[in-house]
């Protein structure tokens, strides 16, 4: 059975066991324009409901789970993540007086996201955006974030600069800054040897930018003197290759790579590395310590 008849043979199967409640199909932007298809089964006299994307489920169906099993899954899925829905409701998302410490920001790209950008607050940043989401506590829906759009910033009565000043102070606290060589990140991972704070045993010749959840941590890079403080340490300016919404890697400008050497690395690994909704960018940034900035 292929994706597409899978689709709707699992969805008149939900609608068949789910009694009175609303089963509906959604094709859900997400990052970077890619489409992916959801369901949501509403109960009745409720206006939320989890969002359980059906690739995962294929995926199932295609290696022996019956339709029968996948529907079933669905639905404990679904009961599983309503009593979650209404933690998140609890947990004060439409009082902005409780919201905005949970608050935080993240970079994606400007021009494969315009159509998102129309629906949801940003702020441009070079060739990106930087967007806004509300962060859950771990123990609340494992964690879980969602994207502040237009809509919410009305019912909170909020400016954009409202919540960017928010975001601006609570990810730099919540989610730190962490700054590590790549052969020491290699070393660490391989359990070679004990790392000394942000890996600076020796100069070397890449550096992984990215938070201490290594999750949205390329919005590290807007960070109150981040970029600076490293400039210091590093004792020289140096490139920005965004190789991903995690993280981005640092190259001190030594003359030994040139700025096109380091697109094409770029290009490469975002081609070849990284998924479609994870790539950020094409191109390479420059920090120059004398003018204080990241520049194209």
């Amino acid at each position: 059975m292929d994706y597409n008849t899978f689709k709707q043979e699992i969805l008149a199967s939900l609608k068949k066991k789910a009694g009175e409640k609303m089963v509906t199909l959604h094709r859900i932007e997400k990052n970077n324009g890619k489409i992916l298809d959801a369901v949501t089964i509403m109960e009745s006299g409720t206006h939320i409901a989890p969002t359980i994307y059906l690739a995962d489920f294929y995926e199932f169906f295609s290696h022996g789970m019956s339709l029968e099993e996948v529907t079933l899954k669905i639905l404990a899925l679904n009961t599983e993540r309503q009593v979650e829905e209404t933690e998140f409701q609890n947990a004060g998302f439409e009082d902005y007086k409780r919201a905005r410490s949970h608050i935080c920001y993240k970079l994606i790209n400007f021009d494969m996201n315009r159509k998102l950008l129309k629906n949801v607050p940003y702020i441009p940043y070079l060739d990106l955006a930087i967007v806004f989401y509300y962060r859950l506590e771990e123990e609340v829906l494992n964690g879980a974030n969602f994207l502040v759009h237009n809509c919410n910033l009305e019912s909170w009565g909020i400016t954009l600069q409202d919540i960017y000043e928010d975001a601006h102070k609570n990810t730099s606290r919540r989610l730190p800054f962490t700054l590590q060589g790549m052969e020491a990140l290699i070393r660490e991972m391989t359990g070679e040897e004990e790392l000394l704070s942000f890996g600076f045993q020796k100069r070397e010749q890449m550096y992984i930018l990215t938070n201490e959840e290594k999750y949205f941590g390329a919005a590290a890079l807007l960070y109150p003197h981040v970029l600076s403080h490293i400039s210091r340490l590093l004792h020289c300016n140096f490139y920005v290759l965004p190789s991903s919404i995690h993280e981005c890697i640092l190259v001190p400008d030594s003359g030994q790579f040139s700025k096109k050497e380091l697109e094409t690395m770029v290009r490469e690994v975002n081609e070849t590395q990284v998924e479609d909704e994870e790539v950020l960018s094409q191109n390479v940034y420059y920090y120059d310590s004398k003018k204080g900035a990241l520049i194209l």
